[in-house]
């Protein structure tokens, strides 16, 4: 970025370790810093001249705010729709700058006038500073002393100094921006990396793991007839296998809409010895988002899990409903219960049923008297504020 930022824009430099795109998007957002300079600097112009100022006084101040509105409104309508602007920008504020500078020196001699265009050309070497880089402020530094050369009364080596300051303060500015952007970036992969971990725990928790443990469940036909059993077993096994193997070879081809998961998940537990009744309100979430309909399906399943291996029936019920602006989905069986406050929360609940709603912008909580059976109560938004991984 020290070589120039239009030059990241058009490709001939590179930021190592920063994403073009980002590059892009920051670029424009530079300028708001020369421009609230020159506006301040303004403000305290006129307030230390006074509000009994010459007409000229004002005319310079009235037009030296022509290309700092004009700028703001690019930053904020235009920069994104036409990133190629970026490079046109330094060239029409450094001509605006000329034209200031010329007009003031011919219209009157007055300090307070001097200062205004000293503080518009200290914005215009910032601008080339941050835009194009330290090379081409160094040139407008030397395009402006000439140009205060020719004008009286001419005052070269102050406004050497003054914009040699600005070049200075310019290139501090894009070094603490690119390294807030490598530090940003650097956490964010940081970030990304635990919750791909916590996502890969999660995931061998809700499939190898349940799995496995729905081998150790004991069943009544165990004894009277353990070849089924084991036949059952088997196809189990190979079911999930190849489940497995088309995650790992291809993207899971999941069902587009939670109704359509939800009977498919009813299908799943049935085979595996729990009776879901599932019962969805007309017209609920027909526009459910993927990411939402994906976690109200995986909490539900793990939920039911959980029913069939802890609550001693083998029955539960499923029931979806529309509140607000999102979808409740509830899981309800009679079986044994448990106590919530006096019961340690497993990797299941805490992970596979609370964090994975949290992810989402949703809820979960979990009610459960002894001996009354568990609800599980899932709350996730129909539209999500923010994008999930």
């Amino acid at each position: 970025m020290l070589g120039g930022g239009v030059g990241v824009l058009t490709g001939r430099h590179q930021v190592p370790g920063i994403p073009d795109r980002l590059v892009q998007t920051t670029l424009p957002r530079l300028v708001l810093v020369p421009v609230v300079f020159r506006l301040v600097m303004l403000v305290q112009a006129l307030w230390a001249a006074g509000f009994g100022s010459s007409p000229a006084l004002w005319t310079i101040a009235a037009l030296h705010l022509v290309p700092n509105v004009a700028e703001i409104a690019w930053i904020f309508r235009w920069s994104d729709r036409d990133p190629a602007s970026t490079r046109r920008l330094p060239a029409a504020d450094a001509g605006f700058a000329v034209f200031l500078t010329l007009g003031a020196a011919f219209v009157a001699q007055e300090e307070w006038i001097a200062s205004i265009t000293w503080t518009h050309l200290m914005g215009t070497v910032m601008i080339w500073t941050l835009l194009r880089g330290a090379v081409a402020g160094a040139l407008v530094i030397g395009g402006a002393v000439a140009l205060d050369f020719v004008t009286p009364p001419g005052s070269s080596l102050g406004l050497f100094l003054t914009l040699g300051t600005a070049l200075v303060a310019s290139l501090a500015i894009v070094g603490l921006v690119g390294a807030a952007m490598r530090f940003a970036l650097g956490f964010g992969e940081q970030q990304g990396r635990a919750a791909e971990r916590e996502r890969h725990r999660r995931d061998v928790h809700d499939t190898v793991l349940q799995v496995m443990e729905s081998f150790a469940i004991p069943a009544p036909a165990d004894e009277l007839d353990p070849a089924a059993s084991l036949d059952r077993v088997r196809r189990t096994a190979r079911a999930q296998a190849m489940r497995i193997r088309i995650s790992l070879e291809h993207e899971p081809a999941m069902p587009a809409g939670l109704h359509q998961r939800l009977r498919l998940l009813a299908a799943e537990m049935a085979a595996e010895g729990l009776r879901v009744e599932v019962v969805v309100q007309d017209d609920c979430g027909p526009d459910l988002s993927e990411e939402t309909a994906a976690a109200l399906h995986d909490a539900a399943r793990e939920a039911l899990r959980n029913t069939l291996k802890h609550s001693g029936t083998r029955r539960a019920v499923v029931s979806v409903e529309e509140i607000g602006g999102g979808i409740s989905l509830t899981v309800r069986d009679h079986g044994a219960g448990f106590d919530v406050g006096d019961r340690r929360r497993g990797f299941g609940l805490e992970n596979s049923i609370i964090a994975r709603m949290a992810e989402i912008g949703g809820f979960a909580r979990i009610e459960s008297t002894p001996g009354l059976g568990t609800r599980v109560v899932l709350l996730g938004p129909s539209v999500l504020s923010l994008p999930v991984g």
